[in-house]
């Protein structure tokens, strides 16, 4: 994550498990520059349905829900007033917009999740605990996760029904990511052997381990098929197949010879990713996840994409229709705006000004 005026996190002290990592290490128990990623095994493992005993240690590695843990506070409303809305630059400087803005475009409708850096987690102004470096929601708006003393845990978006998903799971380097469809998690599991990369199916049965993690804050494309994941310094930012193919490796010389400090998304098809930059000569902050991009980039052609409006990009989420939500400084205050899988404004909405210190987290259209 890199020192920037956009990120809240300058204004805060860290949490203590942050505050001794250092520009360009990596935390504890991950990886930063690994092995290419090995072939794809079955790994077994129990349905989290079930009350069965969690394996932790060896290649197969079994998970389980326990369904009897204290329920999470229940989040409370604020609404949002909506305005015309304008789309983000891809670098921090704002350029020239491709077109206007369309009068009639409607709000940003939908859920729109929020975070703050103590690990709350707001929807519609709502907000209960939560885990700031872990913390994800389910594409489909139903689901939260989080690691908790090193165990996968997740609840419904209310806070009811929380439960021990998998045990040993890393949640500073690899915090545990969704797949598109919500079935699936992400996850770098912590074992005596060392760090494993693995595909956790939510209903049952087997995953998959996907070998040695490469690097940190691996990002999963809707479509299954690609991930991305930052380098354990700020020399880039990786794009391969979920079987560690096809890689594309984007480098500073990408991005206006700014480095890549921080890997916020990745969109549906694997085609573009949402890079937080620093200066080549500036700071980069730590290791830890970060919420913020500025520089959106075509992959295969490694330039940088221009959106069609003015403002200056604070964040992005991308959505499995190929669309994203893309958050924006403008001189309005901070906006919403909604995109389709061609880069058309199809809504836009001004954010509350509480919603607008908070961190752009998730996105359910419907």
């Amino acid at each position: 994550m890199p020192d920037f005026d956009d990120d809240p996190r300058l204004a805060h002290a860290f949490a203590a498990l942050r505050r001794e990592v250092a520009p360009y290490v990596t935390p504890p128990g991950s990886a930063a520059a690994r092995l290419s990623v090995r072939h794809r095994r079955r790994v077994a493992a129990a349905a989290i349905a079930t009350s069965a005993a969690l394996l932790v240690g060896g290649p197969a590695v079994g998970f389980a829900a326990a369904d009897n843990d204290t329920p999470t506070p229940p989040p409370v409303v604020v609404t949002q007033t909506p305005t015309p809305a304008h789309t983000a630059p891809a670098t921090p400087t704002p350029t020239t917009p491709t077109s206007t803005k369309a009068p009639g475009v409607p709000r940003v409708a939908g859920k729109v999740f929020y975070m703050t850096l103590d690990g709350k987690l707001y929807l519609d102004g709502r907000g209960y605990p939560g885990d700031y470096l872990s913390l994800n929601v389910s594409p489909n708006g139903k689901k939260v996760t989080w690691v908790e003393d090193g165990n996968l845990m997740m609840s419904d978006v209310d806070g009811s029904h929380r439960r021990t998903v998998h045990r040993g799971v890393e949640n500073m380097c690899d915090e545990p990511v969704w797949s598109g469809d919500s079935t699936r998690l992400l996850i770098t599991q912590v074992l005596p052997r060392g760090a494993n990369l693995a595909v956790l199916y939510l209903a049952g049965g087997a995953g998959d381990d996907l070998g040695e993690p490469e690097g940190c804050h691996y990002r999963w494309s809707a479509d299954g098929s690609r991930l991305a994941y930052q380098h354990g310094d700020t020399r880039g930012v990786t794009i391969q197949d979920l079987d560690g193919g096809d890689k594309v490796t984007l480098t500073p010389a990408n991005i206006g010879g700014r480095r890549p400090a921080g890997l916020l998304g990745i969109s549906a098809d694997g085609g573009r990713v949402c890079i937080q930059t620093a200066p080549a000569n500036g700071t980069t902050g730590d290791a830890a996840r970060g919420l913020t991009c500025d520089t959106l980039v075509d992959v295969r052609s490694k330039k940088v994409v221009d959106l069609p409006a003015e403002g200056t990009l604070r964040s992005v989420v991308f959505l499995a229709d190929g669309g994203m939500l893309a958050r924006l400084r403008t001189d309005r205050g901070s906006e919403l705006v909604r995109l389709d899988k061609h880069d058309r404004v199809i809504a836009r909405s001004l954010e509350s000004a509480a919603n607008a210190d908070r961190m752009l987290l998730a996105y359910t259209p419907n």
